[in-house]
Order: structure tokens, then C-alpha cells, then sequence
């Protein structure tokens, strides 16, 4: 897949000193500033982030200054930047960056509840904060803790599929479906029959699932809504042929997180 030359560029081009924010007339968010960066990263056009910084609390990553409460999703995606941009492309500040990934990945496990998901401030749905986590974790969270967090996190997404193979936290969504089926072949670990099987199910549902209209809006703003690029994106990364894992089918895109 070629990604268009202009979209990289737009990408670039929006990065300033703060980061880039979710559109015109917004302020540069940490969130969206490190989605952006680690895409960059991943289609081969790195950019220090360095903008990040400013958003460092000491403990965790705020959204934006003054933030009241705290995000997991923007600290899975912060965990992403800066642990893909240590592992590939080297830092002159690497001490710095080392320390803020690992204090990241210890936040994130310290908020994962006793069952495994991750709930976050702004979807409905633990089924997203659950894949944006656990997919940070298994690349860059280091040690025994951060594997067992990310085994918690996947037995919960084995134990909720549904009868007919999806997910959803009150009704089988193609959207919950993409982000679970990510969880399950995101994991640094061999698959085995039971993750096999939920897969199959999975991605058989999806197929099924995928364009109904009516789907309910799950993110969460003002009012709730759906951001539908967004969740076409997951759905697509869901369904991406790339190395399945035996009796698996298609697996995950390599470059799936969302914002």
C-alpha cells in the first residue's frame, strides 16, 4: 500500500513546537501529537518528539495544559511515539525518553482493573482503551509486569467474545469487534487454539458487521459521536491480510493505532 505523498506532508506540516491539534481553530494536543508522530514514524519519515514534553506532568502525559483528570488513550499513544522513536530512530535524550516510557507504561498498568479491560475518559466502550493499551504495552512496555498486563487484558477479550463472534459492551458493534480482534493478534506471545478460534469468529462477525448502518455512537465530547474515518480505519486494520497467525486468517494492519 502507497500512502499518498500530500497526506505525509500534511502530517508534517501541521507539527510545531507544541505538537498539532485535531483541527483549525483547536490547541495542539498531546494525543494528537503523538498519533501523528508515531504515523510518521511508521511510514518512514520520523520527526523528533520533542514537542511532547510540554505535556509531561512528572507522573503521566496530559491531554493539554491545565487538563482536568487524565487520559489513558492519550498515555497508550504517548507510549507509542516515544517508544517506537527510542527503538528506531535514536534520541539525543535517550536517558529522558527511557524514563518517560517506562513511567508511562507503570501508569497504564496501575489503571488496568482487576478483570483486565482499561476504561478511558473519552469512549464508551472499554474495548477501545483495552486495544489502545494493550497494543502500547506489548511493543514497548518492558518486564514481567507489562506482560502480565497485557495477558489480563487479553483473557478479558477471549472471555466477552460474544455467542456470535463479536464484542461490544451492550451489543455486538463492527467497531468493538475491530478493536478486540487487534488485542488478540496484537499479543507478543504464540497463539494458541483459543485465540485461533476467537479470531475466526471475530473476523467471520466482522464481515458481517461491517457497513450496517445505525451502529451507535460511542466517543465521547460534548454529545456522544462517531467519528467515522476513525472507526473505518480500525475496522480496515482489523481485516489487514499481513502474516496470520496459524488458523487465523487475516491479522491486523502493521500500522493500526487510532487516534
Amino acid at each position: 500500500m502507497t500512502v499518498p505523498s500530500v497526506l505525509v506532508s500534511d502530517l508534517r506540516n501541521g507539527l510545531g513546537p507544541a505538537g498539532t491539534p485535531t483541527g483549525p481553530g483547536l490547541p495542539a494536543d498531546a494525543d494528537t501529537t503523538s498519533v501523528t508522530l508515531y504515523a510518521l514514524a511508521r511510514l518512514g519519515h520520523p520527526v523528533d518528539p520533542s514537542s511532547l514534553w510540554s505535556y509531561d506532568t512528572g507522573e503521566h502525559f496530559c491531554t493539554w495544559q491545565g487538563e482536568d483528570g487524565a487520559s489513558v488513550t492519550t498515555n497508550a499513544h504517548v507510549l507509542d511515539a516515544l517508544g517506537h522513536h527510542l527503538a528506531h530512530a535514536g534520541s539525543t535524550d535517550a536517558s529522558r525518553t527511557r524514563s518517560a516510557v517506562d513511567r508511562i507504561a507503570a501508569w497504564l498498568i496501575d489503571r488496568q482493573e482487576p478483570d483486565g479491560r482499561w476504561y478511558d475518559r473519552w469512549h464508551a466502550s472499554p474495548y477501545y482503551a483495552t486495544y489502545c493499551t494493550t497494543l502500547a504495552l506489548s511493543d514497548h512496555g518492558r518486564g514481567p509486569a507489562a506482560r502480565a498486563a497485557v495477558a489480563r487484558a487479553t483473557d478479558w477479550v477471549l472471555t466477552t467474545q460474544r455467542a456470535d463472534g463479536s464484542w461490544g459492551r451492550w451489543a455486538g458493534t463492527a467497531e468493538e469487534t475491530a478493536y478486540a480482534l487487534q488485542v488478540l493478534l496484537a499479543v507478543h506471545r504464540s497463539p494458541g487454539a483459543d485465540i485461533a478460534r476467537a479470531v475466526v469468529d471475530g473476523l467471520r462477525r466482522l464481515s458481517a458487521l461491517d457497513g450496517r448502518d445505525g451502529e451507535p455512537a460511542l466517543w465521547h465530547d460534548k454529545d456522544l459521536y462517531r467519528p467515522t474515518l476513525i472507526v473505518r480505519a480500525a475496522v480496515l486494520a482489523a481485516r489487514w491480510p499481513v502474516s496470520p497467525p496459524p488458523g487465523t486468517g487475516p491479522t491486523r494492519a502493521p500500522m493500526s493505532t487510532v487516534a
